[in-house]
Parts: C-alpha cells; sequence; structure tokens
C-alpha cells in the first residue's frame, strides 16, 4: 500500500505542479482535496482489500494536487496578507495550527470508531469535500499570475529542472529529501507493529488498540507544537544557514530516537522516543519546504516544491522494500534500525549545504 501510495506521487507530482504553475494555485488546491476525499469515501463505503489498496493511487493522486500548489499559494499571498511576515514564518505558524487539528482529529476518530474503522474514513472523505467547496469560494489568488500563452507545460518543466540543475544548493535539497524518503517509510508502516508485537497493548474499556494509536498521535502532537514554538524563537526562516543548522541539529537528534525506540525493551521508554521521533519528524517537514521555497522562483515554485516531494517519495520506494524485507525477515526492530541508519548520510550532505552561501550557484 505505501508503495503504491508513493509511486502514484512519483508519477503525478511534477505534473500537477505544473499545473499549479500554469494555471491556478487554487484551482490544483481544490482538485487536489476533492480527489483525497474520493480516496477516502470510497474505502469507507466499501472496505475491501482490492479498493483500500486501488485508493491508495487515487490518494497519491490527490496529494500532488495539493502538496506544490499549496506552499507555493502560502508563499504567494503573504506578501499581500501579512507583508512583514516570511513564507517561512507562515509555514511554521500554519504547521502550530495543524498541529490543533491533529490532536482533535484522533477524538473524533476515537469517537467514531466505535461505529466502526469505516465510518472514520467516511467522515474524512466527507471532510475534504468541505475543504475543497470551502477553497473554491474563499481562498484568494492575489500573488498568483497565470503563464502567458506562450508558456507551455513542458517548458516549464525544462525551466524549473534547469533550475535544479543549476544551483548546486537546490540540488543538495531534493538530495536530502531522498534520504529522508530512504528512512521515513521504515518507520510510518512499521512502528505500529513494533507496539503491537514487542509490548502486547493492553486493553483499555471497550476501545481496542484505536485508542492507543489516538492517545500517541495527540501526545507527538503536543511534542510537535512544544518544538515549533521553541524553533520559532531561535530559527531565522530566511537564513539557509539557520534552517540547515536546524536540520543538521535535528536530524542527528533523530537518528538517536529511532536506534533508541529500535532497541529499547521499555514500554514507557519507546513511547517517550516515538513521541519525540514524530515530533521531529513533523518539525522538517516545514523547515524542508521552507528551505526549498528560498531557491523557488515564484513563476516555477509549485514545480520545484514539487521535485522536492517527487525526490521524498523516490526515496521511500526505493527504501521501502528494503526494510520492509528486513523487517520480515529478521524483525520490526531491526528494519526501523535500518530506517535510522539510511538517514546517515544526510549529515554529511546538510553540512556541504550549510557552507554555502544562498546565492552560491557553483
Amino acid at each position: 500500500m505505501g508503495t503504491l501510495y508513493e509511486l502514484s506521487i512519483l508519477l503525478f507530482e511534477v505534473p500537477t505542479g505544473i499545473v499549479a504553475d500554469l494555471f491556478s494555485r487554487r484551482m490544483s488546491v481544490v482538485i487536489g482535496w476533492f480527489v483525497v476525499g474520493i480516496a477516502f469515501f470510497i474505502q469507507g463505503i466499501w472496505p475491501v482489500a482490492g479498493v483500500v489498496i486501488a485508493a491508495q493511487v487515487i490518494l497519491g493522486i490527490g496529494d500532488t494536487f495539493v502538496s506544490g500548489a499549496h506552499d507555493a499559494w502560502v508563499a504567494d499571498e503573504i506578501p499581500f496578507s501579512e507583508p512583514d511576515l516570511s513564507a517561512g514564518q507562515a509555514f511554521m505558524l500554519g504547521q502550530r495550527a495543524s498541529f490543533w487539528g491533529r490532536m482533535l482529529g484522533p477524538v473524533c476518530a476515537l469517537g467514531l470508531s466505535l461505529l466502526g474503522l469505516p465510518m472514520v474514513l467516511t467522515v474524512t472523505g466527507i471532510g475534504f469535500f468541505v475543504f475543497a467547496i470551502g477553497a473554491g469560494f474563499w481562498m484568494t489568488e492575489r500573488g498568483f499570475h497565470r503563464g502567458d500563452q506562450e508558456r507551455k507545460f513542458w517548458a516549464t518543466f525544462r525551466e524549473g529542472w534547469g533550475l535544479v540543475r543549476l544551483y548546486r544548493l537546490l540540488s543538495l535539497v531534493l538530495l536530502v529529501s531522498v534520504f529522508y524518503g530512504f528512512a521515513s517509510e521504515g518507520f510510518d508502516r512499521l512502528w505500529q507493529k513494533i507496539f503491537l508485537d514487542v509490548y502486547k497493548l493492553p486493553t483499555i474499556g471497550p476501545f481496542d488498540d484505536t485508542i492507543w494509536w489516538a492517545s500517541f498521535g495527540i501526545l507527538s502532537q503536543v511534542g510537535g507544537m512544544a518544538l515549533n514554538i521553541g524553533m520559532s524563537k531561535v530559527l531565522d526562516t530566511r537564513s539557509a544557514r539557520s534552517i540547515t543548522g536546524a536540520l543538521l541539529w535535528l536530524t542527528g537528534t533523530l537518528i538517536l530516537t529511532l536506534l533508541g525506540f529500535a532497541l529499547t525493551k521499555s514500554f514507557i521508554v519507546a513511547i517517550v522516543l516515538y513521541v519525540v521521533s514524530r515530533s521531529i519528524r513533523r518539525m522538517v517537514d516545514p523547515l524542508l519546504t521552507t528551505w526549498t521555497n528560498l531557491y523557488a522562483p515564484p513563476q516555477t515554485r509549485a514545480t520545484i516544491l514539487s521535485f522536492s516531494s517527487q525526490s521524498h517519495s523516490l526515496g521511500e520506494i526505493a527504501g521501502g522494500p528494503i526494510v520492509g524485507a528486513i523487517g520480515q525477515k529478521i524483525s520490526a526492530m531491526m528494519a526501523v534500525a535500518t530506517a535510522a541508519m539510511l538517514l546517515l548520510p544526510t549529515l554529511p550532505v546538510l553540512m556541504i549545504a550549510r557552507n554555502h552561501k544562498l546565492d552560491d550557484q557553483s
């Protein structure tokens, strides 16, 4: 399922990003949320294996319409709504707001799960339909200027890819995304299995294991919000050096927490390390987006942000089966430890990037 999802992102990320650069960020986001809503809705209505697997492809396509377009839209609109706010600060504030939703979401899902897990997916799908309709009515688009008639689909692709090849730092950004993709798939797919197999989660009241997943989700959001607030006070989102320094520190800590999570035998320690590692992962996302945005000109911003997302998916497709095979042949704990080691090459790449100036094209 994970590989199919990432494969659809790999195939459709850049084409949908080009749509956002050529025609409309808002249109791309509206289409994306409708498609994502369809993916969740059909899983809830027809909860059978074949439909659920096929829905991953639909979900991946929908996400590609939103990913680069939404971030590019934020960067375009900030000068009109909050001139004193940088795009990086907006991404940090937006993530902080999303933490509240992510804390409320598991609680709602827990209540809906009493009616059956398919009900959670059905309501989620309806929620995305509401988002799409709301965006169509209220999402402004003052900073975007539609490409002229001479700009074609492949011309936009070549322009975006040409910038990646020209700017060495932008290439390093994409390389970091690849390595994060290598490592993330193993942890994302196997952490629940470790809790189920190693610690035998106890039953609480009328709930099944869903209450544990909801609790872990809420704890990781609280941790992520605390980290976001702390980083916002010391991080200069307009400085590439500041961002790469933060990514270097966060990545090193993430490697240690993932290794600890894979090797510990203590249930409490495992929970703490899971929350810390998940909180760091949440923090890395807006930093990578901000870092990429520093090098992305407005006319190809969504395309270049899509290149970054595509690089992450490429890493997940390449690393997922490797880590999954280790989990099947040896253990899930060894697979997560391997995922942590796959992050190690990120450290020298970030060190190289930190020593380059923003305008260095060599």
